[in-house]
C-alpha cells in the first residue's frame, strides 16, 4: 500500500469521460466516498472524447499486452451490464484487413491471449462478407463487436454510488503528505485522500508535469453513411491496417446515429490549439482534407453503402506521443489520460486499474509501458484504431 488510507476513505475524481466514470464506479464498489468534477453540463458532451453513440471493441491488437487487456475488459463490461440490466456490448465479429506481417501478428496476439480467430483467403472473404471488399487475406475475430458508447456512461453513472456535479471547472489541484485538495473556477476548495485526474487533454497541465509521453489534443472526421437501398447487406464491423487506418462500424440502436455506419480514418487529424471542455460552442467544421478519404474508403470497400454521408462530427483525441495510455500515480494524485482514441473498449479495465493506484494495490496489468516518465516508442509506429 502506498501510505495509510483512513477508513473513511475521500477520492475526488476530477472529469466524468469514460476513464473518470469508470474509475469513480470502481472506487465506489470498493467503499471510497467518491466525488466527480466535470466541467461542462454533463458526460459525453461535445468535448468529450468519450461522445457518441459507438464504439468499436475487439481483442485483435499486433501486441498481446492489449489484447490481453481487452480479454479482462471484455468481463467488466458484461459486469456492468449485469450491474445495470443494460445491453452494452454487441457482438457482431469483426473484419480485420492487412499486411500479412500485420495480419500474423494479431492472429498469434489472439491466440495468446486464448481468444479464436479465423483467416480467409480473399475469395473466401468475399463469399462471408459480400458487404465488404477485401483484396487479400483476412482475420475474422468472432468474438469483437460494438459497445453502445452512450448507454456504457450512462451504465457507470447507474451503477456507481457516487456523486456527479456538472460545471465544476478545477482551476488547481495541491497536495501535501497526506492529502490532496481542488479548487475550482467559482472559489470552492475540496480535500481528498487520493484525487484521480482524468480530465483528458487538460489532465498533465493540472498535474503541472511534462512527461515524455504528452502530445497535443487533435481532431478527427468521423462520417455516417446509409445504405443504398433498403435490404442492402450490413458491413460488418472492420480495420484496414495501414498508413491510414480505416474502420467502420454499425451503429446499433438507441442513439442519434442508428441504423447507419459509421467511418473514420485512425489519425490524429488537425490539431486542436486550444481545449475547453466547458465551451459550449460546436466544434470545427468538416474538414474536407480529412472527410475526402472517409467518402473514397467507403467507394472502395463498402459496396452496399452510399458514399455521401449521412451525417459528420468532429470529435476530440487526447493524445500520447507513442498512443499508449498514461496511467500513474505521482504522491496523492493518480492521472488516466493519453487514450489517443483506442481506449473505450478497455473502460472498466482502466477504472479497475485506476483505483489499484489510489488504494496503492498492485494491478493486475503491467502498467510500465503507461508510466508517465517512460521512453515513447516511435510516434506512430503501432497505430491502434478503435474509436
Amino acid at each position: 500500500m502506498i501510505g495509510s488510507v483512513p477508513e473513511d476513505r475521500r477520492c475526488i475524481v476530477v472529469g466524468a469521460g469514460l476513464l473518470g466514470l469508470s474509475s469513480a464506479w470502481a472506487l465506489s464498489r470498493r467503499g471510497w466516498n467518491v466525488v466527480v468534477l466535470e466541467a461542462a453540463a454533463g458526460p459525453g458532451h461535445e468535448r468529450s472524447g468519450s461522445k457518441g453513440d459507438a464504439r468499436i471493441f475487439r481483442l485483435g491488437y499486433p501486441e498481446p499486452h492489449y489484447a490481453e487487456m481487452a480479454v479482462l475488459a471484455r468481463a467488466g463490461w458484461r459486469d456492468l451490464e449485469a450491474a445495470t440490466g443494460r445491453p452494452l456490448l454487441h457482438v457482431t465479429g469483426q473484419a480485420t484487413l492487412g499486411d500479412e506481417v500485420t495480419l500474423r501478428a494479431i492472429a498469434d496476439a489472439l491466440a495468446a491471449a486464448g481468444a479464436p480467430v479465423e483467416q480467409l483467403s480473399a475469395t473466401a472473404a468475399a463469399r462471408r462478407f459480400p458487404g465488404l471488399v477485401a483484396a487479400g487475406p483476412m482475420l475474422v475475430e468472432p468474438d469483437s463487436g460494438v459497445l453502445a458508447a452512450d448507454a456504457c456512461l450512462q451504465a457507470f453513472q447507474q451503477a456507481g454510488t457516487f456523486e456527479l456535479r456538472t460545471r465544476s471547472v478545477v482551476t488547481s489541484l495541491r497536495q501535501s503528505t497526506d492529502s490532496a485538495t481542488v479548487t475550482t473556477a467559482d472559489g470552492t476548495s475540496l480535500q481528498a485522500d487520493v484525487v484521480v485526474d482524468c480530465a483528458g487533454p487538460a489532465s498533465l497541465g493540472l498535474l503541472e508535469v511534462t512527461p515524455a509521453a504528452g502530445s497535443a489534443p487533435s481532431l478527427p472526421q468521423v462520417a455516417y453513411f446509409a445504405a443504398r437501398r433498403d435490404g442492402d447487406v450490413v458491413p460488418p464491423v472492420f480495420i484496414e491496417w495501414g498508413d491510414a487506418m480505416v474502420y467502420g462500424l454499425p451503429v446499433p440502436d438507441g442513439g442519434p446515429h442508428a441504423g447507419t455506419y459509421k467511418v473514420a480514418c485512425h489519425t490524429p487529424g488537425s490539431p486542436l490549439e486550444a481545449f475547453d471542455p466547458a465551451d459550449p460552442a460546436p466544434l470545427a467544421g468538416d474538414d474536407p482534407a480529412l472527410l475526402a478519404p472517409l467518402t473514397a474508403a467507403v467507394e472502395r470497400l463498402l459496396p452496399s453503402l452510399a458514399p455521401r454521408p449521412v451525417a459528420t462530427e468532429r470529435c476530440v483525441y487526447d493524445n500520447s506521443t507513442d498512443t499508449d495510455f498514461v496511467l500513474d500515480r505521482v504522491g496523492r494524485v493518480v492521472v488516466g489520460c493519453g487514450t489517443s482514441g483506442h481506449g473505450f473498449k478497455f473502460g472498466p479495465l482502466l477504472g479497475e486499474l485506476l483505483a489499484d493506484l489510489a488504494e496503492g494495490r498492485r494491478p493486475v496489468v503491467d502498467l510500465d509501458r503507461f508510466r508517465l516518465h517512460r521512453t515513447p516508442s516511435p510516434a506512430g509506429g503501432s497505430p491502434t484504431a478503435s474509436h
